[in-house]
C-alpha cells in the first residue's frame, strides 16, 4: 500500500480527534465501503506474510529434524535456503489484486467524500495482473491448485480494470459514485473468484488446503520426535525438558489457522456490500457494517500475528 493512501486514512481519525466532543455526521455508505476495502489491504499482506514465515520455518524444521534424528546416516546438513511454499506463491497472486481492489477502494472514497479523485501513483493495472498471471503458475507449482481458465482470465482483466478505474473516472466529467460502482462490479466479482479459487472454497481445497497439510505434517514430524526423545534413556531430564520446551515455542510461531478463513469472509462482505450499493437497496447500510466487521476482524488477526 502507497504512503499517500495511507495518509489517506488517517486523515478520518486526525479529524475526529480535533473535534473534540463534537459529533460529526456520518460519512456516506460508498465512502465507508472505500475506506474499510482500502484498510483490508495491508492487512491482508500482514497475514500473508506471516502464513508464509511460518511455512518456511516448518521446511526447516523437515530439515532440522531429519538430520537430528539420523544421525551418521543423515549425511552432511543441507543449509540451502528453503524453497517457495504455497502461501508465498498465493501471495503473489493475493497481493497484485488486493492493490487493485485497494486503488478502486481508494478512489470510491475520494468520490464519496465529495474530493476529487488523486492520480494513481501505483503501478499500473496491467502490470499487476502480469504479476498476479506470473504467481498462478507459482500456486500451481507449489499446492497444485489450477485455477479454471474462465476464472483466471476474467480475474486478470478485473484486476487491470479495477486499478485504471479511477484514473479513468477522474478523466470523466460529472462521473457519479453510483456510476463509478455501477462499472467496478463485474470486475470486483471477478477478482473476489480469482481470490477465492486461489485460496480454496472449502477448508481442504487450494492454499488452504496445502497449508492445512503442512501444518499436520509438522504436528506428526514433532510428536515422532518428541517419541524418539522420550524412549532414548541417554538423555536426562532437563535435556528432555529443553527440548520440549524448544518444540513447544516453534509451534506457538504457528500463524491462527483461521486467517485464510477471515480473508474469505472478506471478499464474501466486499461482494455482498458492492452489490448492495449498486442496487441501492434498503439493505445496503447492514451490508456495509457487516463488511466493516469482516476487515476489522481481519484486522485483529494481522495486530495478533504482528505481536506473535
Amino acid at each position: 500500500m502507497s504512503l499517500r493512501r495511507a495518509l489517506v486514512l488517517l486523515l478520518p481519525l486526525a479529524a475526529i480527534g480535533c473535534a473534540g466532543t463534537a459529533h460529526p455526521p456520518p460519512a456516506p455508505l460508498a465512502q465507508r465501503f472505500g475506506l474499510a476495502l482500502e484498510a483490508a489491504d495491508p492487512q491482508a499482506d500482514t497475514l500473508i506474510l506471516r502464513m508464509d514465515a511460518f511455512e518456511h520455518l516448518a521446511m526447516r524444521e523437515d530439515a532440522a529434524i531429519a538430520f537430528a534424528s539420523g544421525g551418521r546416516q543423515a549425511g552432511p546438513p543441507r543449509l540451502l535456503p528453503a524453497g517457495s511454499g504455497a502461501a508465498d506463491a498465493a501471495g503473489q497472486v493475493l497481493m497484485p489484486a488486493l492493490t487493485a481492489l485497494g486503488d478502486y477502494a481508494h478512489g470510491l472514497a475520494q468520490l464519496a467524500g465529495g474530493g476529487e479523485i488523486e492520480p494513481r501513483g501505483g503501478p499500473a493495472g496491467a502490470l499487476l495482473a502480469r504479476d498476479a498471471e506470473k504467481g498462478l503458475q507459482a500456486v500451481r507449482a507449489t499446492s497444485g491448485t489450477a485455477v479454471p481458465e474462465a476464472v483466471r482470465s476474467v480475474g486478470l482483466a478485473g484486476i487491470t480494470a479495477l486499478s485504471d478505474l479511477p484514473d479513468r473516472i477522474a478523466a470523466t466529467p460529472g462521473a457519479t459514485v453510483q456510476a463509478m460502482l455501477q462499472e467496478a462490479a463485474p470486475h470486483v466479482a471477478a477478482v473476489t473468484g480469482l481470490m477465492r479459487a486461489v485460496i480454496g472454497a472449502q477448508p481442504g481445497e487450494g492454499t488452504r488446503g496445502a497449508l492445512r497439510a503442512r501444518r499436520e505434517g509438522l504436528d506428526a514430524l514433532h510428536a515422532r520426535f518428541l517419541a524418539s526423545v522420550a524412549a532414548d534413556h541417554r538423555l536426562g531430564p532437563g535435556e528432555r525438558y529443553a527440548i520440549f520446551r524448544s518444540v513447544a515455542a516453534l509451534r506457538e510461531e504457528d500463524p491462527a489457522q483461521g486467517s485464510f478463513a477471515a480473508l474469505a469472509a472478506v471478499l464474501d462482505g466486499l461482494e455482498a456490500a458492492q452489490a448492495a450499493l449498486v442496487a441501492g437497496g434498503p439493505d445496503a447500510e447492514e451490508k456495509v457494517a457487516a463488511f466493516e466487521a469482516a476487515v476489522a476482524r481481519l484486522g485483529a488477526l494481522a495486530e495478533a500475528s504482528r505481536r506473535g
